[in-house]
């Protein structure tokens, strides 16, 4: 593409701050940013995020949220600085600006369509995954209907058992008892085989639905 082009001759050569720990991590004085987010903003060999994805969007045709998926594909692990405030329903504190530099830039430009190809492999391997995750649980959760017996807050355990569950009983109700230690009874929840052979034939399911 053209317009890709043009990106790659515009940042090939502009070099940009390769660390700019040196500049402090105070707040600008003008500014509810650090300095290193405004010395990033500053540096013509560095975009942020927004701006690099309104570019690639504009050079490529695509939309944004696939640009940025893109973008984010290619740099994982992008420079960020603080800069804005949060409002009180994200957590508050500060917001994170992140930057693209110039050989970033020039990276994902030379490569779009190769990334591309590969985003697109990967989503479609992820969907695949997601199908066969669905299809195991599926399997086991047959395969329990089957050949096991369903145990509810039991306080001793068969010899053949699967537990998904451990509670006790307060004040206020039931709640579960993993990682507290309390003096109350406890009480299991699960599933009882009628041998081991079965039981580990579920966790051969289990250990499959997890691999993916």
């Amino acid at each position: 593409m053209k317009n890709l082009e043009k990106i790659i001759e515009k940042y090939s050569n502009v070099e940009y701050c390769l660390d700019n720990f040196n500049v402090g991590g105070g707040l600008d004085g003008a500014k509810f940013a650090s300095n290193r987010h405004e010395d990033a903003c500053n540096d013509r060999g560095k975009l942020t995020l927004g701006k690099a994805t309104a570019m690639f969007s504009k050079a490529t045709g695509c939309d944004i949220d696939f640009v940025k998926a893109i973008i984010n594909y290619a740099v994982p692990y992008m420079e960020w600085h603080h800069a804005g405030k949060l409002p009180k329903q994200y957590g508050g504190g500060m917001k994170k600006t992140y930057f693209l530099n110039s050989n970033e830039i020039v990276d994902i430009a030379t490569n779009w369509q190769n990334y591309v190809e590969k985003l697109e492999l990967s989503i479609n391997q992820k969907r695949i995954d997601l199908e066969n995750k669905k299809s195991l649980e599926n399997l086991q959760h047959e395969f329990l209907q089957k050949n096991a017996k369903q145990i509810f807050r039991k306080i001793e355990t068969p010899e053949f058992f699967y537990e998904t569950e451990k509670e006790m009983q307060g004040k206020y109700g039931w709640f579960s008892s993993y990682g507290k230690s309390y003096n109350l009874t406890e009480y299991y929840s699960g599933w009882e085989f009628e041998n081991a052979e079965k039981l580990q034939e579920f966790y051969n399911l289990k250990v499959s639905a997890q691999a993916l």
